[in-house]
């Protein structure tokens, strides 16, 4: 227990990068996710669209470790060294925008196309009909796919330890391979992604004070 104890700055530091990691990761999935899904709206079959389709179909079917190797081991072969850190943020963020989209698609898909144009039609430029009309009611709806991928963003970081990341399952195995103390280790690791991804469960089951307008 002592060497678990002497341990703990490190795996604490490693959970302040787990969670640095993730809400960047998460911030820039979601933004670039819902910019995309306003791209052509309305206009399902235009080549825009359909080429934001495809990328998101690519990043949803290949691993994300494909994708982190892709980018470390990929990246300086092409003159590009991203180094851990930056790989990890570059892949997982891309993943991460594939799968937002489709949430943030399938929200916006519930909004009646009018609001769209009775705004328009009323002379307000796209920009203040989609900040003022349509994010509004897309980002509620949005929630529950939006942050349950958040979530899983957070377990998501461990894959980064395969590059080195020193990351929440980097220190542990470091730890373990130290002490060959592999229980005592994975039971903080455990505990730590608890603490980590419990705000965020607790948030996404809480109910929203007001109904969207449909």
């Amino acid at each position: 227990m002592d060497i678990a104890l002497a341990w703990l700055p490190r795996l604490f530091t490693a959970a302040a990068l787990t969670i640095g990691l993730s809400a960047v990761v998460f911030t820039l999935s979601a933004a670039f996710g819902l910019l995309l899904s306003f791209v052509h709206y309305g206009r399902e079959k235009s080549f825009p669209r359909q080429a934001i389709e495809a990328f998101s179909a690519f990043f949803r079917s290949v691993p994300e470790l494909v994708v982190l190797f892709l980018f470390f081991f990929g990246g300086p072969q092409l003159g590009v060294d991203l180094g851990p850190v930056g790989s990890t943020i570059l892949a997982f963020t891309l993943v991460g925008i594939a799968f937002d989209y489709q949430v943030f698609k399938g929200a916006l898909k519930v909004i009646p196309f009018g609001q769209y144009e009775a705004g328009i039609a009323l002379g307000l430029p796209r920009r203040i009909v989609f900040l003022r009309v349509l994010v509004p009611q897309v980002l509620p709806l949005a929630r529950k796919g939006w942050i349950t991928y958040a979530i899983g963003t957070v377990k998501r970081m461990s894959i980064a330890s395969a590059v080195s990341v020193s990351e929440i399952l980097y220190v542990t195995k470091q730890g373990i391979a130290a002490t060959n103390a592999p229980f005592t280790f994975l039971s903080i690791a455990v505990g730590l992604y608890i603490l980590i991804v419990t705000p965020l469960l607790v948030f996404n089951e809480r109910k929203p004070k007001q109904a969207v307008a449909r």
